[in-house]
């Protein structure tokens, strides 16, 4: 038969607590009580004076990387990362320092070339006046029988009082050949209407309305002549009567 094998003491169960372990747990739970009173007592005295916080309702969502409101300090001057800020030798360097493939620095020639307003207005207008020169010349010299008679550019500066008449006497010219050469047009038209028209009624697919024009007159003329000769015999059985007059056209 094998000998029982002994066991290790602190496998055993233990016996009942010590009277200074039970002491101790009947004091820790005291304790953690009055801290936790004196803690809350503390905070609300704290917090009584003081409304609650309620939070601005936002008008529409707004996530924390785009908020509504950002404070951005426009005197502070811009932060330099890495080193020591710039001295203001350097500062006043940068006013006149090139840079490759950048806007030129204020106060050169170039820089107000680019600002000035008046010098990009100046040359839009003179390029959209020269292509509408040369449009307009283009078409007047294909299109116009006079045009070998405007004036050329050397004569301006030498006579330029003989050259803008004749220029505008060109036009006029111009402008009578126009009205004539449109003027021949629709009377070819009207021509063309005419002869279609005849040659319809030659053939009996339209009506001639001349005929009926004519007719339509003399039944108008007759019945005039009816009601003028009954106005007379009104106007003779019975004395014309006198408008009353009138004043301020009331009374």
């Amino acid at each position: 038969m094998a000998a029982p094998s002994t066991i290790p003491s602190f496998l055993l169960p233990r016996g009942g607590l010590s009277k200074s372990s039970l002491q101790y747990l009947r004091i820790t739970p005291r304790r953690t009580l009055l801290r936790h009173a004196n803690f809350s007592s503390s905070r609300t005295s704290h917090a009584a004076p003081t409304k609650p916080r309620v939070l601005e309702k936002p008008d529409k969502f707004r996530p924390p990387s785009h908020p509504a409101r950002r404070v951005v300090n426009l005197n502070k001057s811009p932060r330099n990362y890495p080193g020591p800020p710039p001295t203001a030798k350097e500062i006043e360097d940068r006013k006149t320092k090139r840079y490759p493939n950048m806007f030129p620095p204020e106060g050169t020639v170039l820089f107000k070339f680019l600002t000035n307003k008046g010098i990009h207005v100046w040359i839009s207008m003179s390029v959209l006046f020269s292509l509408a020169y040369f449009t307009w010349s283009t078409n007047f010299k294909r299109t116009s029988p006079y045009a070998h008679l405007l004036p050329g550019w050397s004569q301006l500066f030498s006579s330029p009082i003989s050259t803008v008449s004749q220029f505008f006497t060109v036009m006029k010219m111009h402008a009578e050949h126009t009205t004539v050469v449109s003027k021949e047009k629709r009377k070819r038209i009207s021509d063309d209407i005419d002869k279609r028209k005849e040659y319809r009624i030659a053939h009996g697919l339209e009506e001639d309305d001349r005929v009926k024009a004519d007719d339509a007159q003399a039944t108008e003329g007759v019945e005039g002549a009816i009601v003028e000769g009954a106005d007379n015999v009104q106007s003779e059985g019975t004395a014309s009567m006198r408008k009353p007059k009138r004043w301020l056209g009331i009374w």
